[in-house]
């Protein structure tokens, strides 16, 4: 859901606090979200600080796959002709959870064989199906030379399995979606979230649903943005600022709760060596942070 260029837009009129966690309505809060990415999904790429965002994140998921701790599938086999010996029978199942128009399974690719997308908003499903999806009109009458500028390379996206559906697992009154309860929405090898974890309000029950998900042995992934609390050594010359600045967030501690209370074990963290801009103006930097469901 969140492609990190609106990780703000708790600013808007529709919340004040530095969290969503005592959100008086659940229900008014969803649909809030789902008309902001609704607006947001035709925009997400028209920014160049948003293209340098996608790039530097795209990045360091690669750089950390193997850290991942899911055994991938090999991408630079995936065009070849399989011989009888490769694994070509193996199936590599990920959920990319609040998906927006799929930056997670552009990411990842080919090291995975089926992707399943969930978001809230329609706009932003329909962003990614339209990405994912090999019928789609040619790229070159609709790619404008700016994204093609930015190195978003989206030339292999339609040769991946991926499609994604409007749900939400996280309705506190709807623990089991009936549309969303076929087999084909359990048992993955990779449960992953994008720059969308700290949009959720509860994120206890928030972990516990999606590690339902989860295969045993399988992976639970974040991708967010390090808060303050995070920080084991803060600046001291930056101290100053961190006292007046309400910052919404998690400490690594906090995080590492969550996921154990879901029946996650082997939690680990990662930090991304650089920092992003945000609108041009907010520095933050990325992290993975991951966990194995028992």
């Amino acid at each position: 859901m969140a492609e990190g260029s609106h990780h703000h837009h708790h600013h808007q009129p529709h919340g004040h606090g530095a969290t969503h966690s005592h959100h008086p309505d659940n229900e008014a809060f969803t649909e809030l979200n789902r008309t902001h990415w609704n607006d947001f999904a035709s925009r997400y790429t028209s920014e160049p600080w948003q293209r340098d965002l996608l790039n530097k994140v795209t990045a360091f998921i690669h750089q950390h796959v193997n850290w991942i701790g899911v055994d991938f599938v090999d991408p630079s086999t995936t065009f070849e002709t399989p011989s009888p010996a490769s694994d070509s029978k193996r199936q590599v199942r990920v959920l990319d959870y609040a998906c927006g128009p799929g930056t997670i399974t552009h990411a990842l690719g080919a090291r995975a064989t089926e992707y399943v997308g969930i978001d809230l908003s329609e706009n932003m499903v329909k962003a990614y199906n339209v990405r994912f999806n090999p019928d789609r009109p040619s790229t070159v009458t609709t790619s404008s030379s700016a994204d093609g500028a930015a190195g978003l390379d989206d030339r292999l996206d339609e040769t991946l399995t991926a499609r994604a559906v409007v749900g939400n697992l996280l309705d506190p009154k709807d623990p089991s979606p009936p549309h969303l309860s076929a087999p084909e929405f359990f048992n993955f090898d990779l449960v992953a979230v994008g720059l969308g974890f700290h949009h959720f309000q509860d994120i206890q029950l928030a972990t516990q649903r999606l590690v339902e998900r989860l295969r045993p042995g399988g992976v639970f992934l974040i991708l967010d943005f390090v808060t303050h609390a995070m920080e084991e050594s803060p600046d001291p010359a930056k101290q100053g600022v961190a006292h007046t600045v309400a910052h919404a967030g998690f400490s690594e501690e906090e995080l590492k709760r969550y996921f154990a209370n879901a029946g996650l074990t082997a939690f680990a963290v990662v930090k991304m060596d650089d920092e992003v801009l945000i609108r041009g103006e907010a520095k933050r930097r990325p992290f993975l942070a991951r966990g194995q469901k028992l």
